[in-house]
């Protein structure tokens, strides 16, 4: 397969468009191809005098380091299998950084690779939902390019095609049509537990979630957080959902899952991946601080069946079961 650079005659990403938010994607082959095509879109940027922010996994990372020696220096990295393992919290990153930036009137570009070997299909799928996303995001903010690697030879043939449609010109400007909550949940049986709730059993369900923390494999270091993101997704159907909703549990794979369920119906697309605003007390804190605590968190919303919010927490490597 021909990446999007080879079919331009091999020249290096398009540059920055000074009026707008940019989003191109980088087919490469290799490490090889990612560190070359890659340095070369840092170096322009640099020469530039943009601020350039890497958000990549090892050892890419290091191989880029590498290649741009001295000019490493002048580039920021993040370590994105750290703060991308859960996709939601990717367009937070970006706008913080790019926040940081434009205080200090400097324009920016960025890389950012948010897919790699070794995500699991869920992950995948919240990934292609964040290249969706990333245009609702930017599109009445500053200026800025970021360009998104994906590695034709080693992600599958399905991946590459989504990202080439997430990447096609014109795919991030109908703003108002970007719908990414509809898609129902796969189906994981019959729960561990499952439990109503309103505003009046809030702790009883806190005490059900704490009670069955070994069931679901969770490390005795991540049971606090467990039970504070189930509590906060509970609360949040006490105040938007129709004052209660639905708990259930399971142990799935590599993950302890906690899934509430309310009658309530969610507009925004970007909900839970906007920094609350708490000066002026502006809600959207139950799901900001679910998708800090957990390592996936999937928000499903429609007319036709309410709202379903499913949290996942990794288990302890080497204690994986599957309920």
């Amino acid at each position: 397969m021909m990446s999007l650079t080879e079919s331009r005659g091999m020249r290096s990403p398009v540059m920055p468009d000074s009026t707008r938010f940019r989003h191109e994607a980088l087919f490469y082959a290799g490490a090889e191809q990612f560190v070359a095509r890659t340095a070369r879109y840092v170096r322009e940027a640099l020469a530039d005098a943009e601020a350039v922010l890497v958000a990549v996994i090892e050892p890419r990372a290091e191989l880029l380091r590498e290649e741009l020696g001295a000019d490493a220096a002048a580039v920021e990295f993040l370590d994105m299998e750290r703060v991308g393992r859960n996709p939601a919290r990717i367009i937070p990153a970006w706008q913080d950084w790019v926040e940081r930036n434009r205080r200090h009137g400097r324009a920016v570009r960025g890389v950012g690779e948010p897919v790699w070997p070794g995500r699991t299909s869920a992950e995948i799928r919240e990934c292609q939902k964040y290249e969706q996303l990333l245009g609702v995001a930017f599109a009445h903010g500053p200026a800025w390019s970021l360009l998104c690697p994906y590695d034709l030879e080693a992600l599958p043939i399905d991946v590459i095609a989504a990202a080439h449609r997430a990447h096609a010109p014109h795919a991030g400007r109908a703003v108002g049509n970007v719908n990414v909550l509809v898609d129902p949940l796969p189906d994981l049986g019959p729960p561990i537990v499952e439990l109503g709730f309103d505003l009046d059993s809030l702790t009883c369900l806190r005490s059900a979630v704490r009670e069955h923390a070994g069931e679901l494999g969770l490390a005795e270091q991540h049971v606090a957080d467990f039970v504070l993101v189930a509590d906060e997704l509970a609360a949040n159907s006490v105040r938007h959902g129709g004052g209660g909703g639905v708990l259930r549990l399971w142990r799935q794979g590599t993950y302890a899952i906690c899934e509430v369920h309310d009658g309530g119906v969610i507009t925004d697309p970007l909900v839970g991946r906007r920094r609350p605003d708490f000066t002026h007390h502006v809600g959207g804190a139950g799901l900001w601080t679910a998708n800090r605590l957990c390592d996936l968190l999937l928000i499903r919303s429609a007319e036709a069946y309410g709202t379903s919010v499913r949290a996942h927490v990794a288990l302890p490597v080497g204690d994986i079961g599957v309920g």
